[in-house]
């Protein structure tokens, strides 16, 4: 059981069919914002030069800016998704991906996402609109733990 919204989004993603999901994980969450990692490899994520198929970076980057619309007590479908690639990334390459939700609305919400390279890199960048389903209330848990020697401590 959860002890965090940090270990409850990822609890969620276990429920997830979608195979690529059990090579991500959720590293950090606040409202309207998430971070997540995936890692691809050679078999599953590229195209036959080796390249990563263009479509796990916009997958991973609706799935990232869908997990910052539910930051924020909403469960969300996606209306429109576009992307950008900035860089040729190679298959057994570490992503980290940055969702914000830009515009909170009572039935639309618009967020963008930027995945990163193990260099740091931005590779691809995308924006969605979201059609909101329902209300989905957080549980009332602390967004993660902190240590008190935590320079990111605010």
């Amino acid at each position: 059981m959860a002890t965090t919204l940090l270990e409850y989004f990822n609890e969620l993603r276990t429920l997830n069919p979608f195979a690529w999901v059990k090579d991500s994980e959720v590293t950090f969450v606040d409202p309207g914002h998430a971070e997540m990692i995936l890692q691809t490899n050679e078999q599953e994520y590229c195209n036959f030069r080796g390249d990563l198929h263009g479509a796990v970076c916009i997958g991973f980057a609706d799935s990232l800016m869908g997990t910052a619309c539910f930051t924020l007590g909403k469960s969300v479908s996606t209306i429109d998704i576009n992307g950008n690639y900035l860089k040729v990334v190679k298959g057994g390459t570490q992503l980290r991906g940055v969702a914000k939700v830009e515009h909170n609305g009572k039935s639309t919400m618009v967020a963008t996402a930027r995945i990163y390279n193990e260099l740091g890199e931005l590779v691809h960048l995308a924006r969605g609109t979201f059609f909101v389903l329902e209300a989905k209330p957080l549980p009332d848990l602390p967004w993660r733990f902190v240590e008190e020697d935590d320079p990111n401590l605010i």
